[in-house]
């Protein structure tokens, strides 16, 4: 965003346009100007957030919202459609969302972001890296007297659990009795400082006092925490053998992830028996191929173990940093280039520059290829998200032996690049003059 001085120091100014549809009908819209904290020129450009609730009837709506830079008017709006169900049953126990908090301290003036008597701070994104060594939540029930009887007991337990298979750490998690009322509101921490990396789910249930279940709801999050993950892995015995880990694992999707997640250093032959042993499920032969690989890799020389051991802690690096929609990170070409080749030794992402859809470039000073050993030095990986939402990045151009290559990926990165077509030998879209590609390409920072 662009900044303007305002009373000797800097200021981001936005445009918020909001409206909410049912059907083509306007039931809501809001138009105003939210302007961010004053800086000086020595910071970095402060985070500034809004809150705005709105009540609504039962219903079916489509919310549009578009913002814009106000000291930017060249800058194309950012413009986010969602579609919102609204099914309240007064008559029945019902909850809120999950909202992850950045922090939260008891009111001293109600404002936007006061509930229940807290000012909370929202959470904007489902990573936690590893600066992070706690996960605030805020949770509400509804009709609890209904359901429950006025001034009933009942329980609030709180937990996490591997997404993946579902297994609850029992490690991470507490519970807190209230007493039913018309609103129920939870306000709770947990501490993530010595959770590995990983996917998880953060799981919210409500139990009456007989222990019966009456309603359960989920926040999927991603942590990165190789502190972690080191302590994890030295805990590996040595004395274990790759068959007798791997021996004690019969969940069937774990063991398709584990076989799956191989696919990105795999050879041709072996590519092929990924795809085959994770279409079968099943557990014997999926274990067979997974010890067969790791034990061919480390042939005579290594331990197959502490291989697995080791990977497998990318792996979940992968898994929490490059998630597209529902495609784990593995699958993805940054998961794909990260686990053949390695962390990048820099990685630029520019997520609002003018006229361009958000990209990374990521340079290796030296590489090694994972498939077949192959190693070069000085190699660049240029990816491009063009379905934003999605978080889903394309690789579409690198220097690497039997990667994409493609001279005019510039114009993959630009919005508006119709000369495209008109000059083949163009490989600078107009437009972009002022963009920083071209020189974070030849000097990746």
């Amino acid at each position: 965003m662009f900044a303007k001085e305002v009373q000797g120091r800097l200021q981001n100014s936005v445009n918020i346009q909001l409206t909410v549809f049912k059907d083509s009908t306007i039931v809501k819209a809001n138009k105003y100007n939210l302007n961010g904290p004053l800086f000086v020129d020595s910071l970095p450009s402060p985070v500034f957030i809004d809150n705005h609730r709105y009540a609504l009837p039962n219903g079916n709506y489509s919310i549009a919202m578009s913002l814009s830079d106000n000291f930017n008017p060249t800058q194309k709006p950012y413009t986010y459609t969602q579609s919102v169900q609204i099914n309240y049953d007064a008559t029945n126990l019902q909850c809120s969302s999950i909202q992850a908090l950045e922090s939260f301290s008891k009111s001293v003036q109600p404002g936007p972001l006061t509930k229940s008597g807290y000012d909370l701070v929202p959470y904007s994104i489902n990573y936690y890296p590893e600066s992070i060594n706690s996960l605030s939540f805020y949770f509400e029930t509804y009709n609890a007297e209904v359901v429950f009887g006025k001034a009933q007991p009942f329980v609030y337990t709180y937990y996490l659990e591997n997404s993946e298979n579902y297994q609850k750490l029992e490690a991470y998690g507490a519970f807190k009795k209230q007493v039913s009322a018309t609103v129920n509101p939870l306000l709770a921490k947990l501490d993530i400082s010595n959770l590995a990396t990983g996917n998880y789910n953060l799981v919210v249930a409500v139990k009456d006092q007989k222990n019966i279940l009456h309603l359960e709801t989920k926040y999927y999050f991603q942590r990165l925490n190789r502190k972690a993950d080191l302590i994890k892995n030295q805990n590996f015995n040595e004395n274990k053998t790759l068959s007798a880990y791997f021996g004690n694992c019969n969940n069937p999707d774990t063991l398709r992830m584990f076989v799956e997640c191989l696919w990105p250093i795999a050879d041709g032959v072996d590519k092929e028996r990924t795809i085959n042993q994770s279409i079968k499920k099943d557990p014997i032969l999926m274990k067979n191929f997974i010890i067969d690989f790791w034990q061919r890799r480390a042939a005579d020389t290594a331990n197959p173990l502490r291989m697995w051991a080791a990977y497998y802690k990318s792996v979940q690096e992968v898994m929490a940093l490059f998630k597209c929609g529902k495609q784990p990170g593995y699958f993805t070409d940054r998961g794909r280039v990260y686990l053949q080749y390695g962390k990048p030794n820099q990685r630029a992402q520019q997520n609002m520059e003018s006229n361009t859809y958000p990209y990374e470039i990521w340079q290796y000073y030296k590489l090694i290829d994972a498939v077949n050993a192959r190693s070069f030095t000085n190699r660049k990986f240029v990816f491009v998200n063009r379905m934003m939402g999605d978080d889903c990045y394309k690789l579409v151009h690198s220097d690497t032996p039997g990667e994409i290559n493609n001279d005019r990926w510039r114009f993959e990165v630009t919005r508006n690049n119709g000369n495209v077509i008109s000059n083949p030998d163009n490989n600078n879209p107009a437009g972009a003059e002022n963009n920083q590609f071209n020189e974070i390409f030849s000097n990746p920072r």
